[in-house]
């Protein structure tokens, strides 16, 4: 029975480890190939969220612009995955600012929106705002299971941060990670997805459920034996 019963555990430890590796990290999105990046769920559009224009004019009014910042994230909606980048918060510009992007691999088709549309062509995006106004664009990553971009900003003025936000505790309280001018977002999958090492916290809980069990098999045992003596 001894014999039956650890081939059994270590049949389920297996399968356990096995699941983790494959699922665990499904989807991974990270940022410079070393940060997990979680993506901001929509029940709208892009567009819609993005808000150009209303309440504010000219402006985004998603709720997550800051002063003298470049604020990006990635977003879910129907789907499909896009790129956020926020430039600014509306009234903090006391004079012209400005901001090139550039990113590897640009289609200009993949651009959902641009404030203002003038402000890119083939090579990537060049913001002038004032005052009264925002910047920022929405760009649609078409393979959202493999991709790997290079982002740059250039010549910038007004912006004296750079964070990328990311959704663990979900809309309301985003994780802000201050990276620099240039960086890169990839996806995690296939073979990389299946190696990655699970989270130290989901391991810990099926070590103790392994534990409950086999400190549940051996009460019986002891039972069994107990009855058998008597």
């Amino acid at each position: 029975m001894k014999n039956t019963f650890s081939e059994a555990m270590l049949a389920i430890l297996m399968i356990v480890i096995l699941f983790l590796s494959c699922t665990a990290n499904a989807g991974l999105i990270t940022l410079n190939n070393v940060h997990e990046i979680n993506t901001l769920s929509l029940s709208q559009s892009f567009t819609s969220f993005y808000s150009y224009g209303s309440p504010y004019g000219s402006s985004a009014n998603t709720g997550y612009e800051q002063e003298n910042t470049a604020v990006l994230f990635l977003a879910e909606a129907n789907g499909e995955l896009a790129l956020f980048t926020l430039l600014d918060a509306r009234g903090g510009a006391k004079s012209t600012r400005r901001a090139d992007l550039t990113l590897s691999d640009f289609d200009l088709s993949d651009v959902l929106l641009v404030d203002d549309a003038k402000e890119s062509n083939d090579n990537g995006f060049k913001w002038r705002w004032f005052q009264c106004c925002t910047d920022g664009m929405i760009y649609k990553i078409n393979d959202k299971t493999a991709f790997d971009i290079d982002i740059s900003f250039s010549n910038v003025v007004g912006l004296s941060r750079f964070k990328f936000l990311s959704f663990t505790s979900g809309p309301s309280q985003p994780k802000e990670l201050i990276i620099d001018s240039a960086f890169s977002i990839q996806s995690v999958s296939g073979l990389q997805a299946s190696t990655a090492v699970p989270e130290p916290s989901t391991f810990m809980l099926f070590i103790v459920a392994l534990i409950g069990i086999r400190l549940h098999w051996l009460k019986r045992l002891l039972n069994c034996k107990l009855v058998v003596l008597r």
